[in-house]
């Protein structure tokens, strides 16, 4: 009892939770430390082959097990970036336009900002109309 009423504090740092709830835990947590703190066997093996695989000088990331993502090239990746933008930027102009709760004078800012920072994109969307437009 001494050990947890020293440590409980330092163990479970939470104002959220009442004393006797935070002592709850931290004699569970004592009772059932190996169990808490044992590495699962799938993880432990997974560390391991990568391990072996860095040791060997391969690349981790070849190594069998879990992937979260998928490797692509910086001509890939640019390409998509672009294509993402573009597509997000078109979305962000048509709210700015179709969006009915904002006052002319509110569209005329926005789009006239929009214009300045990507006419590209603002000709493509409005085409012959620019010099009809808010702009």
């Amino acid at each position: 009892m001494a050990v947890k009423r020293s440590f409980s504090k330092a163990i479970v740092l939470s104002k959220n939770l009442a004393k006797g709830k935070v002592d709850l835990l931290v004699l569970f947590l004592l009772d059932n430390q190996k169990d808490v703190f044992k590495i699962p066997g799938s993880l432990h093996k997974l560390v391991s082959d990568k391990l072996a695989y860095i040791i060997r000088g391969n690349d981790p990331d070849l190594a069998a097990g879990s992937t979260f993502c998928q490797r692509v090239s910086s001509q890939d990746y640019s390409e998509s970036a672009k294509k993402t933008t573009k597509e997000e930027l078109w979305a962000l102009l048509r709210t700015i336009h179709e969006n009915p709760k904002l006052s002319t004078k509110e569209k005329k800012r926005l789009l006239g900002q929009f214009y300045k920072s990507h006419p590209d994109i603002f000709i493509q969307y409005f085409g012959n109309r620019t010099s009809n437009i808010y702009v």
